[in-house]
């Protein structure tokens, strides 16, 4: 079963991604808040779960973020902190990721300057930096950083704290907007 693991990953990976092409109104914010009204009482619950697994899959979490705040914008807290550890958590699974499936290897093969390059970069003194402001622009993937500090063996402490420093206005100001979205649409 071990030996097969990643071939169950990318099947299970490619069936969803597929789903999520054919219905993309499936991951926008309204529809996975509508899905966590539906829970009751176990939404919050849920939403945790979620927001947990959702870097297995590669998803950002900002559709996730908005939701949650706009599915309980009585508990901005409770949303922020839970997807702050969405984000640790899918961090500690993208950064440890590499070793597990040999995909390191296979990535330095195919994009050797670029790898190289991103390693330089975490091998720098400016290493915190990098990491924290490639997590604080919106429009590139924090998951991919996490990746490449994995695979050039940044620490996880220092990584981590980078990212979670770069994300946490990002995810603030979603809090508070999907919260204030929220209480408008129960209007």
């Amino acid at each position: 079963m071990l030996k097969h693991i990643n071939t169950i990953w990318f099947v299970i990976v490619a069936i969803i991604l597929s789903l999520i092409l054919i219905f993309p109104e499936w991951l926008t914010r309204e529809s996975i808040s509508a899905f966590l009204s539906q829970m009751g009482t176990l939404a919050l619950v849920v939403y945790l779960l979620v927001s947990l697994s959702r870097s297995l899959l590669l998803i950002p979490c900002t559709p996730f973020v908005l939701a949650g705040a706009i599915s309980f914008p009585q508990w901005p807290l409770a949303v922020f902190v839970i997807s702050m550890a969405g984000i640790v958590v899918g961090a500690l699974l993208v950064y440890s990721f590499p070793a597990l499936g040999s995909y390191d290897e296979l990535l330095e093969k195919k994009y050797p300057a670029k790898i190289s390059a991103l390693k330089g970069k975490m091998h720098s003194k400016y290493a915190f930096w990098f990491v924290a402001g490639w997590a604080f622009f919106p429009l590139v993937p924090t998951d991919a950083i996490c990746y490449v500090a994995g695979m050039a063996k940044l620490s996880f402490k220092k990584m981590v704290t980078a990212v979670v420093l770069g994300e946490i206005p990002w995810v603030v100001s979603f809090v508070f907007l999907g919260a204030e979205i929220g209480e408008w649409l129960r209007i």
